[in-house]
Formats: C-alpha cells, sequence, structure tokens
C-alpha cells in the first residue's frame, strides 16, 4: 500500500462534542488523508465518539495527560505520512484544504497554509479572518512570513509542515533557556518559525480553509479575560521570538564555525594540560614485598 502524502494529527482533551466536527472535516479532505486522534486522559465520552468512525481513523490513548506537547507528539510520532497537518479538536478543515496547500509544496517550500477562518463557536458568525494580508495564492520568500509572525502568531492548525521539521522544533519541555512558560505555548510558534531557516520559501493560499472556533474553553481566548493570563502568554510566546533570534543570528554570523574553532582550541588545552599533568605529577609506582 501507498504510503499516505498528509498525516492529519488531532490532539484533544475532554472536548467530544467539538471532536466529531474536526475528524468529518479530516475525513472529508478532496486529498486522501491519514488521520490519527491522539486523547491524553479524557475523562468524557472521546473514546466512545472515536470508536464510531472505525478504521477511517487511528485513536492513540493515554490515561495519564503528560502535557499538550507529548499529546502532539505521540501522533506525529505515530504518522506514516511525510507531511503533517496539526488539527487542534476545536477546529475544523474545508474539505479542499490539504489539495490547495499540497499544491504549492515543492523541495525548496518550509511549509504551506492558509488564511483562517474564526467563528463564534455559539453563533456560528464569522468574527474574523487571520493571517489574510500575506500576499496572493503561490509561493513566497519565507522573510514576508517572518515579518507577520515576529510580532504575531500564526499558528500551526493553519499549515503543512514535514514530520522531521515538527521533530526536530517539538520541544516537550521548555523552549531552550525560556524562563516563563505557560500551558505548553511557544513550541507552536517555533515549528514555523525555525522552518524558515532551513528553506527560502513558503507556500500561501489566499482562501479561508481552516475555521478555528472562538470559546471560552480556547487558550487564547481564556488569556485575554485576564490580565495576569495575558501577560504570562505574552511573556511564553515572547521566550519563542527570543530563542529563534538567537538561532538567525548563529546561522547568519555563522557561530557554528566559532563554536568548532572554540571546541578544538578547549580539546587542545585538554590535551596540553593531561601532558603537563603526567609529567609533573606522575602516579606512584608500588614495589612489591616479595
Amino acid at each position: 500500500m501507498t504510503p499516505p502524502l498528509v498525516t492529519i494529527v488531532i490532539p484533544t482533551f475532554n472536548r467530544s462534542a467539538m471532536l466529531r466536527r474536526c475528524i468529518e472535516s479530516a475525513l472529508a479532505q478532496t486529498q486522501a488523508c491519514e488521520v490519527i486522534v491522539v486523547d491524553h486522559g479524557s475523562s468524557d465520552d472521546t473514546p466512545a465518539v472515536a470508536a464510531s468512525f472505525g478504521d477511517r481513523i487511528r485513536y492513540l490513548r493515554r490515561d495519564i495527560d503528560h502535557g499538550v506537547h507529548f499529546c502532539w507528539l505521540d501522533g506525529v510520532l505515530a504518522a506514516k505520512a511525510e507531511f503533517i497537518h496539526l488539527n487542534f479538536d476545536d477546529d475544523f478543515m474545508r474539505p479542499q484544504f490539504v489539495e490547495k496547500c499540497m499544491a504549492l509544496m515543492r523541495p525548496d517550500v518550509a511549509f504551506t497554509m492558509s488564511v483562517a477562518e474564526v467563528r463564534d463557536e455559539v453563533t456560528g458568525k464569522t468574527l474574523n479572518h487571520l493571517f489574510s494580508n500575506l500576499g496572493p495564492t503561490g509561493i513566497h520568500s519565507v522573510c514576508g512570513y517572518m515579518r507577520h509572525q515576529i510580532n504575531g502568531l500564526i499558528s500551526p492548525c493553519a499549515l503543512i509542515l514535514r514530520k522531521k521539521d515538527i521533530l526536530d522544533q517539538l520541544y516537550v519541555g521548555a523552549v531552550p533557556f525560556a524562563r516563563h512558560e505557560y500551558r505548553g505555548v511557544g513550541p507552536d510558534w517555533l515549528m514555523s518559525a525555525m522552518a524558515t531557516l532551513r528553506y527560502p520559501k513558503y507556500g500561501y493560499v489566499a482562501e479561508p480553509l481552516v475555521v478555528f472556533s472562538s470559546h471560552d474553553g480556547s487558550i487564547t481566548i481564556d488569556a485575554q479575560k485576564d490580565a495576569a493570563r495575558h501577560r504570562a502568554l505574552g511573556k511564553a510566546y515572547q521566550q519563542a521570538r527570543n530563542y529563534y533570534v538567537m538561532m538567525l543570528l548563529a546561522k547568519r554570523l555563522r557561530l557554528d564555525l566559532l563554536t568548532f574553532v572554540f571546541l578544538k582550541v578547549l580539546q587542545l588545552c585538554a590535551r596540553i594540560l593531561g601532558g603537563l599533568r603526567r609529567i609533573f605529577y606522575p602516579k606512584p609506582t608500588f614495589k612489591s614485598n616479595d
């Protein structure tokens, strides 16, 4: 059997009502995809919802929740496809999302994405369109993407990325050097930002092919209601941006070469000191009493 080109990974936790809609949108894609639902510790009827789809999906469950990053990681590691779309359980896709995004994928493209519609979960009304100012449909320089991303957040739920690029940047603990954390925030920003250091282009579909649900249970909506949580959310994303800039400078300034030279100097010093220690402080020899 030919492996799927794209795997849709759906992490979920106690959102069985929204989960069904999300899974249905994944199965309705005009380009066939593997669909993996990853459940970390749901106590509602999520297992029954997943079971109702039979073998059309793969359902992975842990009874103990080890955190959002481990939930994502379980799904990405289990994926058979080269490309991954990470879709949160409260969001969903329009049928041509995968097909239109993958039409722009090529070896020098870091990822492909589309505009996202924000819809009120209660009224069903469209509240906003996100990522709609990146230009026409086509392939663009990643510089344009990062001009938008560096001051905001383009959610991975609007993107399709390579499995290997997600795994390289999916820190299941804290973002390196981070001093602030907030409910797993940070690696979601880094997934695409760090990929721009590897590839010069990205693909963009100027149509709202994914729908983000606005509701009280959303992390970002919840953070807007409390000043302290809002500040914590902002600090966590700033830590991710700090790390990206450090890696960008390391690439532009070729700090890898300076690191290589410095390491060689340290190794040489260690050998010299070891030789001097053996000369001036030789190991004592012991004579036998026989």
